[in-house]
């Protein structure tokens, strides 16, 4: 009799097999989760919120399968859904299901080695795929050494079966979003009609624009719109008017940034009405070739070489119609939030060109490409939009703030970047202290940017400078390095109080009275490696979060684009954010720190 070992393991390790599906079912579980939250049945998973690194996977471009536009997740859920089937049927045994278990593996690693190239990780997509590598581990200690005959019987069949059955069942349910599981509010879609169209009335990617013709972000992107229609006859461009220029534009004050913005859009409805589409087209283009700029002396010649009457064109372009087509378009764009231009909306979702990180135009019409069927998202009105432009941002890691001095108790952090100077700032920090009066649940931290070059070189892009501000910010700081906290922002409220300018002297000689502490002590520490390194940290943050205009407001982490002005309640807006900071914790179980 030999000693030789059989050819075949006739008893799985049921240990391991155990093992293996209880690794199955995670991955089962948490690509399950996801695809969820893609059919609307889950509104939101715990850590995995707006602006997370779960929402930048599965809603960035990864989280798409090229050109045929389906969620990964999707995919990913029938592959395990599957292999969980074939797995069950062949009781671990199967050694064909085995190659199937390491194609997965290797898209699993793939998966997480991307995840580690982008800086960002789905802790929902980790644990699926994580959970896959240990199945496959267990899947390869318990392989046959040699396939039975009924291995493709009793596992791949079934788990192909499961697999495609599944993914059919995906594409079908994704035809109902987004009615699956929730209401839709189309109340703004009349917002987005326009007269005015480049490409195909039925088109199935639908893209509205509202613009200025003086605005140079708006010739930017006009021009490579042009470019994708020209291209692509399943796009189409709409065009409506929200000049930045109260002689046309009712929802913005007394603010005038572009003079001719006005005429320019009265100029484009003259010809609409003296040519229609044709003649319209033609003058929308040479009107952003001039950059929307012409005068009363130079715009008859220009009519002419366009081939107008310029009597004609001229008595139509200052009639009261011209004028009320323009305002209404404007007033569409403000109750849709719209307050500068240009406002890009793909599909009825505004593209967030100007958040940054939020890829090309290219790429953003590739994804509804791929993924709406040629169906319009009714966009937010404006004060949902507020609250939407904030929920959809990134979330910023923000350095250096545990030995900094809060005021407040809550554990919901409102960070704000400023200058002593600038009313701008003096607004919200009366606004955000307002807050903290009446909800307990909020913190509040000042950071400096001063629009000054003496310590901040980014200064010199901006509009409005203050000399003495980089003095001012220094000079605040100093009192939290010697006294703490209530020096520090005794100091900080009596800066904001003055609203002329403040002499170096004078705020010197205030910071020693509230301190106690001499001025040539206050002096020494001001020009320290500590202060110098804070005011740096504080500039540099600031940037990493938004290049522009101060003041800069981070809430819960997240960027909040527009918090005061015309037409909003920044108190309501303010409660809405702090709910929604609090909902989202509690979802996730998360807590907060320093």
């Amino acid at each position: 009799m030999s000693d030789s070992k059989p050819i075949e393991q006739t008893t799985p390790k049921s240990p391991l097999v155990i093992v293996g599906t209880i690794a199955l079912l995670a991955s089962v579980v948490a690509s399950g989760s996801l695809v969820g939250t893609k059919l609307g049945y889950i509104s939101a998973l715990p850590g995995c919120g707006p602006g997370s690194s779960c929402d930048t996977i599965t809603n960035g471009p990864w989280g798409t399968i090229p050109l045929i536009g389906w969620p990964v997740s999707f995919l990913g859920f029938a592959w395990f859904v599957g292999m969980f089937w074939g797995w069950l049927k062949s009781s671990g045994s199967s050694r064909n299901l085995l190659w199937a278990a390491r194609a997965g593996v290797i898209a699993s690693v793939g998966f997480i080695v991307l995840m580690g190239s982008l800086g960002t990780y789905c802790k929902w997509c980790m644990l699926a795929h994580v959970s896959n590598i240990v199945f496959w581990g267990v899947a390869e200690l318990v392989r046959r050494p040699v396939a039975l005959k009924s291995d493709c019987a009793s596992a791949i069949y079934p788990f192909s079966k499961v697999f495609v059955s599944t993914t059919i069942v995906l594409v079908v349910a994704l035809q109902f979003v987004p009615t699956l599981g929730k209401v839709v509010d189309d109340s703004t879609l009349p917002l987005l009609d326009a007269r005015h169209r480049i490409g195909p009335e039925n088109a199935p990617i639908q893209i509205v624009m509202f613009t200025d013709y003086q605005c140079p972000d708006c010739f930017r992107y006009e021009k490579q719109l042009a470019v994708l229609v020209e291209g692509n006859d399943d796009i189409s461009i709409s065009v409506k008017h929200f000049p930045l220029c109260f002689d046309c534009n009712d929802n913005i004050g007394t603010f005038k940034l572009h003079g001719n913005a006005c005429w320019a859009a009265r100029a484009a409805e003259a010809a609409s009405i003296v040519g229609g589409e044709v003649e319209w087209e033609k003058m929308h283009n040479w009107l952003f070739s001039q950059k929307g700029s012409f005068t009363d002396e130079s715009l008859p010649q220009s009519l002419l070489d366009l081939g107008f009457d310029p009597n004609v064109f001229i008595g139509i372009m200052t009639s009261d119609e011209t004028l009320q087509r323009v305002k209404q378009e404007a007033d569409d764009g403000f109750g849709l939030g719209v307050y500068f231009t240009p406002m890009i909306f793909i599909n009825g979702v505004e593209w967030l060109w100007y958040y940054g990180g939020q890829g090309s135009l290219e790429n953003a019409i590739a994804l509804v490409r791929g993924r709406d069927s040629g169906s319009v998202t009714a966009p937010p009105i404006a004060d949902d939009k507020l609250l939407e432009d904030w929920r959809r941002g990134q979330v910023h890691s923000l350095p250096d703030q545990g030995s900094r001095a809060w005021l407040g108790n809550g554990d919901i952090e409102f960070v704000v970047w400023g200058d002593y100077q600038a009313d701008a700032t003096r607004k919200l920090d009366a606004a955000i202290k307002n807050l903290i009066d009446v909800d307990d649940r909020v913190k509040y931290l000042y950071r400096h940017f001063p629009l000054d070059e003496t310590c901040n070189a980014a200064a010199s892009k901006s509009n409005t400078t203050y000399e003495g501000s980089c003095f001012l910010a220094k000079l605040v700081e100093s009192l939290d390095v010697l006294g703490g906290s209530e020096p520090r922002w005794a100091l900080h409220d009596w800066l904001f109080q003055r609203t002329s300018t403040i002499r170096n002297s004078v705020a010197l000689a205030k910071a020693a009275a509230i301190s106690g502490v001499g001025q040539s002590t206050i002096q020494d520490v001001m020009e320290g490696i500590e202060l110098n390194n804070r005011m740096r940290g504080d500039i540099s943050s600031k940037s990493r979060v938004w290049r522009r205009s101060i003041p800069v407001l981070v809430v819960g982490g997240r960027f909040v684009p527009r918090w005061g002005g015309d037409g909003v309640d920044t108190q309501d807006l303010f409660q809405r954010i702090v709910s929604v900071v609090e909902s989202e914790r509690s979802s996730s179980g998360a807590g907060t720190s320093r």
